[in-house]
């Protein structure tokens, strides 16, 4: 395996690509505090079409006809936790054909049982791991002891591979001073393996209805670490890709990615009038289990298309059409985050952001001329 993945590309993303998210699983072997579990994780559908699964052909099929637009060039498969599917190395190679760039994101925790046949269609593998600390980590995951060492294993398998790796970390409240210590134990595990290219992504706290409460208690603005970074490190690489704007920082070759979306997001003219108005923005599409394809993070009947497995190819290519169009003109809005907050009644203080996030951040400075 390591000798297959010895040249990969950079891990950043290329700005011109628009994404699919997949979800190729509904359930999760982890239940973690922010996300809606309930809701369906990242398999957004409506009420009706819940639990009718698209085969695995079907679902290939399914896959193909959002990439045939030309539009969506990219996949991400999620979930639920993607490894509980027993054919998701079929899934993963059958995409590895049809998107220019693949990625997926896991908890890690089943990963070695299908690494060697998931990693040579992969350009990137996202890791989850939102503390340094194990016992905060269970605490937010609410797995077992052991699932904070099955997490670093997996990172330690993609880079041992030559793989890249990104590191994911949700950004809350209770999380936000263990950020150095993250930034540490990832260049440490890096140093150790001596290969590879990983870099940390720092997320914000994605609000959904039924994690109201949660969010508005554990909610950072990112731009406080965002600042204290620009200080340490430099000026960030700015990416206006579709989605939010992304910012990368080089800490002496371990590089920091932020997702921000409380600066701007993408919309579509679907989001004007928008009695949902979501946090994240139009950026891409989201396939389900079943074969819902929708821009949005809900289920709504009226904003997605079913797939469904007694189409075509050419049907379902015919049928997604108009959502990959409507993806082609999103635009870039400023103050979208506001208008999220006033439309969801969230009188949130972002004053309540730490001032100090990262007061005992070390990490080493990038190299300047």
């Amino acid at each position: 395996m390591a000798e297959l993945l010895l040249s990969r590309p950079d891990p950043k993303p290329a700005e011109n690509l628009r994404f699919l998210r997949a979800a190729v699983a509904h359930q999760c072997n982890l239940n973690c505090l922010y996300c809606p579990k309930a809701a369906g994780m990242e398999n957004h559908v409506p009420a009706g079409l819940r639990g009718n699964r698209l085969s695995t052909a079907d679902y290939i099929r399914a896959q193909r006809a959002v990439a045939a637009s030309g539009i969506v060039n990219a996949v991400a498969w999620t979930g639920g936790e993607p490894t509980l599917r027993s054919d998701l190395p079929a899934i993963v190679e059958a995409g590895r054909r049809d998107f220019a760039r693949t990625e997926m994101t896991t908890n890690g925790l089943h990963l070695p049982d299908m690494f060697d046949r998931l990693a040579p269609h992969l350009d990137l593998l996202k890791v989850s791991l939102d503390a340094a600390d194990p016992g905060l980590a269970q605490q937010i995951t609410q797995g077992k002891p052991e699932d904070f060492g099955r997490a670093l294993t997996a990172i330690r398998l993609g880079l041992e591979a030559g793989l890249p790796v990104g590191v994911n970390v949700v950004v809350m409240r209770r999380t936000v001073e263990q950020i150095p210590a993250i930034i540490a134990l990832v260049a440490d595990l890096h140093a150790d393996v001596g290969r590879g290219t990983v870099y940390i992504s720092l997320l914000d706290l994605y609000y959904t209805p039924s994690t109201r409460d949660f969010w508005r208690s554990e909610f950072v603005a990112m731009d406080t670490i965002t600042d204290r970074l620009a200080d340490l490190l430099g000026p960030p690489i700015e990416q206006f890709r579709k989605g939010c704007v992304i910012r990368w920082f080089d800490s002496g070759g371990l590089q920091i990615r932020i997702k921000d979306s409380h600066e701007s997001t993408f919309r579509g003219e679907r989001c004007t009038n928008c009695p949902v108005y979501c946090q994240e923005g139009f950026y891409g599409l989201k396939l389900s289990v079943e074969g819902w394809v929708t821009p949005c993070p809900n289920g709504d009947e009226r904003n997605g298309v079913h797939l469904a497995a007694d189409l075509d190819d050419q049907q379902m290519a015919t049928r997604v059409a108009p959502l990959t169009r409507e993806l082609a003109d999103t635009r870039l809005v400023d103050g979208s985050f506001a208008t999220f907050l006033d439309r969801h009644d969230l009188d949130l203080d972002l004053t309540r952001s730490p001032a100090r996030p990262l007061l005992p951040l070390t990490v080493a400075p990038a190299a300047r001329p």
